[in-house]
């Protein structure tokens, strides 16, 4: 998913490229795991209900203790849910109280974007950090946007209508008002009591789909995005005090400020995955000859500010308990995690795992409370 940079804009055709593009991937493993703070708006509805939860309550909670939760463990929670209260559309009920935050890295990112569509796009390029086993596809047509998307091991009923209603959630927590789809569909028989799920979703509703499916008009896209997650502005102030504790060098003037721009849009771009040399001089309007001249002139290389900038913010990231390998790879504008540890091994001599490993638990608590 791409949004812009410092100064850059992305037009709907653009957007609708981006959104257009399979992600397919090639992990479909029984491992696939989802973001454990979904578990959250399990436990508030037990709660709420006052379902006689004790013991499963106790379970969620050991299973909130891991950034993430597998899927086919999640599929048995909502099962669990369900034989307490076997409602119609349960899953609706559960996801439609989700909120940004509890998607992870990938939620306090896209509440970060300028539009719902930067911010769509943005969680495009990331949902297989979210979900391995996700497959999705969009499309334009007529002023709707039409979205599918299948999951290779969170299929079942109760996963599939979790799936649709968290991001119309997301979707409504992102712009902070409703927003009414024009057509959903589930890939399951039509249940009894079908009505229930036009209700909720205040939209038709088709069944034996072959995916996950949701229509919304195209003009929700340019609505600007209302909602900023506290946990955000943590992480964000945690990277300016690493990079301006681990600056290479004191640089002044003219030379200082342009090393200190570029750094910011690195970053910046590293939420968009977009970290090339171009994409930065295109973000901070120059052309890519000027951006490596200053950059030479100011004693530097592209390629080693970037392995510099993301060196600071793993180590920063990883001495973090609350962030997963995948969250940071993810920060650091990787799509693929393998690539992250490959890096991090360039660096240091060790895999991310390992360099957790030898943090010591004071040095860690201090380095997350930074």
């Amino acid at each position: 998913m791409v949004c812009p940079g410092m100064n850059g804009r992305i037009g709907i055709t653009r957007l609708i490229d981006i959104l257009c593009q399979s992600v397919n991937s090639a992990d479909m493993s029984r491992n696939d795991h989802i973001p454990s703070g979904f578990i959250e708006t399990l436990q508030a509805y037990a709660r709420e209900r006052s379902l006689p939860a004790g013991r499963l309550l106790d379970e969620m909670r050991l299973d909130l203790e891991s950034p993430g939760v597998g899927a086919l463990r999640f599929c048995e929670l909502l099962e669990s849910l369900r034989q307490l209260d076997p409602v119609p559309a349960l899953g609706l009920r559960l996801g439609l109280s989700a909120q940004p935050s509890q998607f992870g890295v990938v939620g306090y990112m896209v509440s970060s974007c300028g539009t719902l569509g930067q911010a769509l796009a943005r969680y495009h390029r990331y949902q297989g950090l979210l979900q391995a086993g996700l497959s999705s596809r969009a499309r334009l047509q007529d002023g709707v946007l039409h979205m599918r998307w299948t999951q290779a091991v969170a299929n079942t009923p109760l996963a599939s209508e979790f799936s649709l209603a968290v991001f119309v959630s997301l979707c409504q927590a992102l712009i902070g008002r409703a927003i009414t789809p024009l057509r959903a569909g589930l890939p399951f028989a039509r249940p009894r009591d079908s009505g229930v799920y036009q209700v909720l979703l205040s939209c038709p509703v088709d069944f034996d789909c072959d995916a996950i499916e949701l229509a919304i008009p195209a003009h929700l896209l340019a609505l600007p995005i209302s909602s900023k997650d506290p946990y955000l502005l943590r992480l964000l102030e945690q990277q300016a005090q690493a990079l301006l504790r681990q600056h290479p060098r004191a640089a002044h003037g003219e030379t200082g400020s342009f090393y200190s721009q570029v750094q910011d849009q690195i970053v910046e771009s590293m939420k968009n995955g977009e970290v090339g040399a171009d994409a930065v001089a295109h973000a901070l309007g120059c052309s890519l000859r000027t951006f490596y001249r200053q950059l030479r002139a100011a004693g530097y290389s592209y390629r080693g500010l970037l392995a510099h900038t993301r060196h600071t913010l793993a180590r920063q990231y990883l001495a973090d308990p609350a962030l997963a390998q995948t969250d940071v790879a993810l920060l650091l504008g990787y799509s693929e995690q393998s690539s992250f540890i490959r890096a991090f091994r360039s660096w240091t001599g060790m895999t991310p795992g390992e360099y957790r490993m030898h943090l010591d638990p004071g040095k860690r608590q201090a380095a997350a409370g930074t």
